[in-house]
């Protein structure tokens, strides 16, 4: 191998440990022993509505940045022994690096104290639509790690979801998850176009879990 081959064998390698470090924190090696899941407050499911809980999911763990009045009233309702117990329970089910934690803590914090001080945070507020509620007994059937997914293979057409995940939302039944999106469809403006969108993906989501039991880009078709 000439050198230049070696040169692009060593920056390949360089790259391979820090994306394997970043994602697991370790290599090779004995398998630490899994951390344990800690489970949201009793009493917080369904204090967020199915519409508002994937909002501020994607503002502390993937730092998008917009919550209506309604969401964040919702948010500070339910109370911050609430807000910090759901973001709890995602952290321990998923593998973040030290750093990762203290990012996502610190826009935990943040979306509270900006939907405290301002009652929203970005964006025109609309006049609020009639709202459709989930049926009784719904909430809290599929955990506040994996509802979001759920939400984001719907609305926002991402497409990956856990065995875990496919087998809470079927096990929550298909009335609940009819229910889950006709709700959320109530709560926001969505056109002809993208209503008939969604409720395609909404029916394309119960079926893949229930045929391959979980979801990833190659088996997704949007």
């Amino acid at each position: 191998m000439g050198l230049l081959g070696k040169t692009e064998e060593i920056l390949e390698r360089n790259s391979e440990v820090w994306n394997l470090c970043k994602r697991s924190g370790h290599i090779g090696g004995p398998q630490a022993a899994p951390a344990t899941i800690i489970q949201p407050l009793k009493g917080c499911a369904g204090k967020v509505t199915s519409a508002c809980g994937p909002k501020i999911y994607e503002f502390v763990f993937d730092n998008s940045g917009i919550l209506s009045e309604k969401c964040c009233e919702q948010l500070l309702n339910a109370g911050r022994e609430c807000h910090d117990s759901d973001t709890d329970s995602i952290l321990s089910e998923g593998e973040f690096s030290k750093e990762e934690r203290e990012e996502i803590l610190a826009r935990h914090s943040e979306v509270w104290n900006l939907c405290k001080r301002s009652g929203h945070i970005g964006g025109p507020q609309p006049v609020p639509a009639p709202t459709v509620h989930p049926l009784t007994g719904c909430a809290g059937k599929v955990t506040s790690a994996c509802g979001p997914k759920v939400y984001a293979f719907v609305f926002d057409k991402s497409g990956v979801l856990s065995e875990k995940c496919c087998k809470l939302l079927l096990n929550a039944g298909r009335q609940c998850h009819d229910s889950e999106t006709n709700s959320i469809l109530s709560e926001g403006e969505f056109s002809a176009e993208e209503k008939k969108e969604i409720m395609k993906r909404h029916n394309q989501v119960w079926n893949l879990c229930k045929k391959n039991g979980h979801i990833d880009i190659e088996n997704t078709v949007f």
